[in-house]
């Protein structure tokens, strides 16, 4: 099974070979299908050329022509991978003329191999965006499919196909002619899928931006910016200029960097941690110092350069302090931690804290006269999902909450937000 995946792999190499995502699909799409006509002919020839030393007992002498056929084949490989691809093509054409011409001429002669001219118009068409060279390459078949009748003197003098020049001409036109709709027909269907999956991702891109201004306004949401202000008139109150004044600046970088990072798809790690840091600093003066908290990280010197979408996990820091700290009377522990997997590119945020739990947090709730929405874990949960439709199944965006206990008590909260980055 192992085997058997590793040769599909190598396949797949050989059949992207000289594919790129700086050139147009259709490029790629057309170097493909030349890579996989090619292995199709490969391998058809070594088929042939073992069945002939096998079963013929032919000297390896005699089958210069299979040498000289594969070394093109592998030339016309090497060409693509070397980006050398109107090269690569015409020399599969020359090679469609050159093997047919020597099939019917010397190899299978009389046994109108010559009809093989007739795959010739379907092959140029699929490799070429523009008919020209199709249509030279269809009418050259043309004249090779009577090269064995006046030429090579293979067929009797009075062989019908000699003179049928309009019968042959009107098969050859109407290969050409059926390949060619039907290739025009995916041409506008592929242009249709195009705009379709352009409208999906302009559709994407405002449903992101709206679901990160929702989460922006639950970010600044008004009792947090009225416990602010509160705190800060306390501090005037109390005569304490200097504490007001850089519990202020605080206050403004804060909003500052949300507005700012609202305007953004993603973030360094850093920045990320770094709005935390000062968002924590500020809600603990509403706890009256009661709240004790930690952000652990690793220095790592790629901090900067790790990217994560933005205002993705201060909502989950902010539901751990309103719906489970907040309940609690003293003693509020509160501890974040990151991870980063450099292997699969993933990074691990842990928020743990030994509030009252969410069932406890979930009957103070129903107390409260007025219910609250929470429009950030909402719009997370759909957030999570659209950044999941462009991302490869091992690195999915997750969340995982758990109800942590203590000799059957709720003893808090664990929360495991896994994110790929940048």
């Amino acid at each position: 099974m192992i085997r058997m995946q590793k040769v599909i792999q190598i396949y797949k190499k050989i059949v992207h070979t000289g594919t790129n995502k700086k050139f147009s699909d259709i490029n790629n799409k057309y170097t493909k299908l030349v890579n996989i006509y090619v292995l199709i002919c490969l391998h058809a020839s070594l088929v042939f050329y073992i069945s002939d030393l096998i079963f013929l007992d032919k000297p390896l002498t005699a089958h210069i022509t299979a040498y000289i056929s594969q070394l093109q084949l592998i030339i016309i490989l090497i060409l693509n991978q070397k980006h050398y691809f109107n090269a690569a093509k015409l020399l599969w054409i020359a090679y469609l003329f050159i093997y047919i011409n020597i099939s019917t001429c010397t190899v299978n002669p009389g046994i109108y191999t010559e009809y093989y001219f007739l795959l010739v118009p379907g092959i140029c068409l699929a490799i070429y965006q523009k008919n020209t060279i199709p249509i030279i390459a269809t009418l050259l078949g043309y004249f090779c499919f009577f090269a064995p009748y006046y030429f090579w003197d293979i067929y009797p003098e009075n062989h019908p196909n000699k003179t049928q020049f309009i019968v042959v001409g009107v098969l050859f036109y109407c290969v050409y002619a059926i390949i060619n709709y039907f290739k025009k027909l995916n041409a506008k269907n592929e242009a249709k899928l195009l705009v379709a999956y352009e409208e999906l991702e302009k559709r994407k891109k405002l449903e992101i931006a709206d679901l990160q201004l929702q989460s922006l306004k639950s970010q600044m949401n008004p009792h947090f910016i009225f416990n602010a202000l509160n705190s800060i008139q306390e501090y005037i109150i109390l005569n304490q200029k200097r504490l007001a004044s850089d519990y202020l600046g605080k206050f403004a970088d804060l909003i500052r960097a949300y507005l700012n990072h609202s305007m953004k798809d993603a973030i360094a790690l850093k920045e990320e941690i770094a709005c935390l840091e000062m968002y924590l600093e500020l809600e603990k003066l509403r706890f009256e110092d009661t709240l004790f908290y930690c952000i652990n990280y690793k220095h790592h010197q790629s901090l900067e350069r790790i990217m994560i979408p933005t205002m993705l996990i201060q909502p989950y820091v902010e539901n751990a302090l309103k719906h489970g700290l907040l309940h609690r009377k003293n003693n509020r522990i509160l501890s974040i931690d990151f991870d980063i997997n450099v292997q699969t590119k993933m990074v691990v945020c842990t928020i743990i804290d030994n509030g009252v739990g969410r069932k406890k947090s979930e009957e103070y709730k129903a107390k409260k006269l007025r219910k609250h929405t929470s429009f950030a874990s909402k719009a997370n949960e759909n957030r999570l999902q659209l950044i999941n439709m462009n991302m490869e199944k091992e690195r999915q965006a997750k969340i995982i909450i758990t109800d942590l206990y203590e000799k059957d008590k709720a003893s808090g909260t664990k929360v495991v937000l896994t994110i790929p980055y940048l």
